[in-house]
């Protein structure tokens, strides 16, 4: 009877369409980050940058991707789209010196590229502290610490023995730490769904003077251009380059980081 049952356990498993392909897509994201990287190891770039996308698509997010990404794009020609990984690698791990490097060659093919002023030091360390947790990881932080201050206060309000300095400064940094963690939640939160800057994914874009197609030409732009978001319309979007020229463009035309 044993051997019927496990013969049909067998047939059942075959005759559901999802059992197989849900295994599979359980180890699929690691299986296919890793089939990418043989493909750029084997010089097809655009296949690699394919499969890339395809997990940045699905939601993951990690440094590491966006920098292959990244690699594969520049490999296959397609700067603006390689420019645009590595400024989100960047957003992640700001102090990466291979995304950097790469970064600044990716940026030499810009035609017309004016690179940002460099960070002030207070800047890289304000970078450095915003990324030591995720929006996500400040908001628990935040949490945690709510709940250890409410059970301070408690623990100091119905027990005299926890009447002491130590305790009391114990509450006050406890406190202070909340603060700061909901704080930097609230910000961090803020500033990853701001999409206040993008990239240029065409070249020979002509930058108007107002959001009307058939409005002044002013400048040009170029495939893999940063710019920064100021305003908006439904079809239109007021960007600014680094070196200060406003006008606008489709909104199509920039891809917001």
């Amino acid at each position: 009877m044993s051997a019927i049952r496990y013969i049909l356990l067998l047939l059942l498993c075959f005759a559901l369409p999802g059992y197989g392909s849900l295994q599979a897509q359980q180890a699929a994201p690691q299986q296919r980050f890793e089939r990418a990287n043989q493909l750029y190891q084997q010089n097809q770039y655009s296949e690699a940058a394919g499969i890339y996308q395809q997990l940045i698509n699905e939601g993951y997010s990690l440094p590491d991707l966006y920098f292959n990404a990244g690699n594969a794009y520049y490999k296959s020609n397609h700067t603006g789209l390689a420019v645009y990984n590595y400024e989100k690698a960047l957003q992640i791990h700001p102090d990466n010196e291979a995304v950097i490097h790469n970064l600044a060659l990716a940026n030499q093919r810009v035609q017309g590229f004016t690179d940002e002023l460099p960070l002030l030091f207070f800047q890289k360390w304000w970078m450095q502290w915003q990324h030591l947790h995720s929006p996500n990881g400040w908001t628990t932080g935040s949490l945690l610490l709510l709940w250890l201050l409410i059970a301070g206060i408690l623990a100091y309000l119905l027990a005299e023995r926890f009447h002491t300095r130590t305790f009391r400064i114990g509450i006050g940094v406890a406190g202070a730490l909340c603060a700061i963690y909901f704080f930097m939640s609230v910000y961090t939160y803020s500033v990853a769904h701001s999409h206040d800057t993008g990239i240029v994914m065409g070249s020979g874009i002509n930058a108007k003077a107002a959001p009307d197609q058939n409005g002044k030409d002013l400048f040009v732009l170029n495939e893999g251009m940063k710019v920064q978001v100021l305003d908006a319309t439904q079809e239109f979007c007021k960007v600014q380059l680094a070196d200060g020229k406003t006008g606008w463009v489709a909104c199509e035309e920039v891809k917001r980081l």
